[in-house]
């Protein structure tokens, strides 16, 4: 037994006490105060401070000496942590673009350090910054994803310098803007990275990283600030906004406009401590001024997906990550109010929410497709998220429970309840273990003029909104290994037929599915090529009556060049699909796609895609191609992006047309400062012949603090005629501030 017991501790010991000892950076304190942070390490500031020098490739050759040389400087005082990079080069090849914040572009040359400031882990910080001081920031997502998730912001300073052999940059962090433990002294963890893409994306880092261990967190440096940090914060901020619109529409044959209308809310934060924090917000204004990408759901099956942008919700956003996506913060749709608490205490990761929407959102998910509809709904929402980490740094065990109790009106309009537990084990430093499990307690409306349904019967219930009440449940297994040279997967997945959460993103149910793929990776680095890449995936699903609903093999290869950035993607999959009762055989389709940054200023990419699908409308096989492609276009201050996609539908092989929808976008962004800038986008999808362009003046000192002045209107072409047809209009102008108390 003690053996056994032994042998499991080894597992899940801490990956840092089974492998090397990680490199130690202590961070010096600037006796002289804050410093001047303008891009220049100068010898007055920075002449004290023993550089760090030894940096490495990662990619695309990992452990070569990189042909510049890099330097970081750390510092801190009493308000703020210090980085500075100096990076050699010949200042001719370096490529820079001036855009708006976390406008992220890897085409150019880029500074960043991610920063773990909790001794157990988790997600890191990341900041960043290109040769024009445009500033980046986000959260690193732990293995075995590794994501870096750019939406995530906070208040730093950033400045850099182009001088005749390098360039510069000083970071500026106060620690007011990060999440810590009050010690005596800090161990926090930090890794430098520097992008220098040229004929490859090369990339080096500090310490040395190896790809044969998926955590940069193991391999970071121990940064050690070698007293408490005690500093006097503005616990509150306030962010009022006020916004004022003017509307026009077309109804009939004639133009309609309104009088224009103003709203005011605003939203603020109070700093319970360093690591726990309270947000709030009272009418808050959550229109989306950065246009969402247009997409093609012509022949879709599932409600479409938006990565959520809204400043209230991203602090924290890393807590509620979980396998199934039980809380997807958009079903927060329009809330009068909302308060949420975030951040860590007594060794716990905490996540609470509650609001009031004004205007319920529901994605109704069935056993072959989702509905996703707004209505004018009110309810109340509340959520709860505790992670723990348990054995070592990226592993935890964590709870759910969730709740939208839907307010009466003439109708009893029901409630969605969900509680459930996810735990995720990494072992041996390759292998992790992941798994959730959720119950679900539901009540629908009894108001069936907002879903009247599909006539599509599950369990003994209807799908259409009459009230019933159901209970469901899910369950989610992983099994991840990741090596250098190896990538391995396997999964099984339950979702019952009346499982639902009305709070989350659940695109369909009543499936049981496993799975499992293999990815074998050679790092080349010559004859042209640096990366080549075989993978295969094949999974089958069977709903609960153990009718088979899909058998699916996808066989895939990627090669990325050592010249122009070329990176290739070949994909064929076969699959036979049970759709809404009718079984289709010998389905499957090719695809392609390769991205490419040829010069400094160009880059481009393209999609294909052709084969034999199934037209669910129809509900008969049909003959699909897709084709998508755009180039992007920089002369240091202005970006110009252009893409085109086309969907072709075809009744037989390749004859007899269903369905020919395009949709071509143009975005041209002009940034006068890193504060100031001008974007004008524009569209046209053919399927409806609408035309839409919106223009959009920027003034951004903060990510709270923003001025807009645009605008958004649409259109449609004539038919059998030259010119358009006004369909509506909307101008806008808002004005946020963010008041430190």
């Amino acid at each position: 037994m003690y053996k056994k017991l032994f042998a499991f501790i080894l597992l899940v010991l801490p990956s840092q006490l089974l492998y090397a000892k990680n490199v130690e950076i202590k961070a010096k304190r600037f006796s002289k105060g804050e410093i001047k942070v303008d891009g220049i390490v100068s010898q007055e500031e920075w002449g004290d401070f023993t550089p760090i020098e030894d940096f490495v490739e990662l990619q695309p050759e990992e452990g070569k000496i990189p042909p510049v040389k890099t330097q970081v400087f750390v510092g801190y005082d009493d308000k703020n942590l210090y980085v500075a990079f100096k990076c050699y080069d010949d200042v001719k090849t370096i490529r820079k673009t001036l855009t708006p914040r976390d406008h992220l572009s890897f085409s150019d040359d880029m500074a960043l350090f991610y920063l773990w400031t909790y001794s157990k882990g988790g997600e890191g910080y990341i900041f960043a910054t290109n040769p024009f001081s445009v500033q980046y920031d986000g959260k690193k997502e732990p293995p075995p994803n590794n994501n870096d998730d750019w939406s995530f912001d906070t208040q730093w300073e950033v400045k850099s310098f182009i001088g005749d052999s390098s360039w510069s940059a000083e970071f500026k962090i106060p620690f007011s803007s990060l999440r810590f433990e009050t010690k005596e002294k800090q161990n926090w963890r930090i890794t430098f990275v520097r992008i220098r893409p040229r004929a490859s994306q090369n990339m080096y880092s500090f310490p040395k990283l190896s790809l044969n261990n998926p955590s940069i967190f193991d391999q970071s440096a121990i940064l050690i600030i070698p007293e408490e940090i005690s500093f006097h914060i503005k616990r509150l901020s306030l962010i009022p906004y006020v916004i004022g619109s003017q509307n026009g529409w077309m109804e009939g044959e004639k133009y309609h406009l309104d009088r224009g209308k103003f709203n005011i809310g605003g939203s603020g934060k109070y700093q319970v401590s360093p690591n726990l924090t309270l947000d709030f917000a009272l009418n808050p204004d959550y229109s989306n001024i950065e246009t969402d990408i247009p997409q093609i759901d012509i022949n879709t099956t599932y409600a479409l997906y938006y990565p959520e942008k809204r400043p209230f919700f991203m602090e924290g956003s890393d807590i509620i990550k979980t396998p199934i996506e039980v809380f997807y913060t958009r079903m927060v749709n329009n809330p009068l109010y909302a308060v949420k608490l975030t951040g860590r205490a007594l060794d716990l990761d905490l996540y609470l929410l509650s609001a009031y929407d004004e205007n319920a959102l529901y994605i109704v998910p069935l056993e072959d497709f989702s509905v996703k509809f707004p209505t004018s709904k009110k309810g109340f929402i509340n959520f709860i998220r505790v992670k723990k980490n348990i054995l070592n740094s990226e592993s935890y065990i964590g709870l759910i429970l969730g709740d939208r109790e839907m307010k009466k009106d003439e109708y009893n309009n029901g409630f969605g309840r969900i509680a459930g537990f996810d735990t995720k084990i990494r072992f041996l430093k390759h292998y992790t273990l992941s798994y959730q499990g959720v119950y679900s307690n539901t009540k629908e409306p009894e108001d069936s003029t907002l879903f009247s349904g599909y006539g599509i019967n599950f369990d003994t219930h209807t799908d259409r909104f009459d009230g019933e009440e159901f209970d469901g449940f899910a369950h989610k297994l992983k099994f991840y290994t990741v090596f250098r040279n190896l990538y391995l997967s396997s999964y099984y997945k339950i979702f019952s037929p009346s499982f639902r959460s009305d709070i989350g993103y659940i695109g369909r149910n009543n499936l049981k599915k496993g799975g499992i793929a293999i990815r074998p990776i050679f790092y080349i680095n010559k004859s042209g090529i640096n990366q080549l890449a075989f993978g295969a995936n094949y999974s089958k699903e069977r709903n609960f009556a153990r009718e088979s609903k899909m058998e699916f093999l996808n066989l895939n290869a990627y090669i990325q060049f050592s010249f122009a950035q070329i990176n290739l993607n070949l994909n064929k999959n076969f699959y036979n699909q049970r759709y809404s009762g009718k079984f289709f055989k010998d389905l499957g389709y090719f695809s392609t796609s390769i991205y490419s940054v040829p010069l400094k200023w160009l880059s481009a990419y393209a999609n294909f895609s052709t084969g034999k699908d199934i037209y669910y409308r129809e509900l008969i096989p049909d003959y699909e191609t897709s084709v998508s492609g755009g180039i992007n276009l920089r002369h240091e201050k202005m970006l110009l992006s252009i893409k085109a996609h086309r969907q072709l539908i075809y009744r037989d092989r390749y004859k007899n047309l269903i369905s020919d929808a395009s949709v071509f976008s143009l975005k041209t962004t002009y940034s006068f400062t890193n504060a100031l800038s001008f974007r004008l986008t524009g569209f046209y999808y053919t399927n409806n012949k609408s035309v839409g362009i919106s223009p959009l003046l920027t003034y951004q000192l903060t990510p709270f603090t923003v001025f807009y002045l645009g605008a958004n209107i649409n259109a449609l072409k004539k038919d059998n005629a030259d010119g358009i047809k006004a369909q509506d209009h909307q101008v806008y102008l808002k004005l946020q501030y963010v008041f430190k108390i």
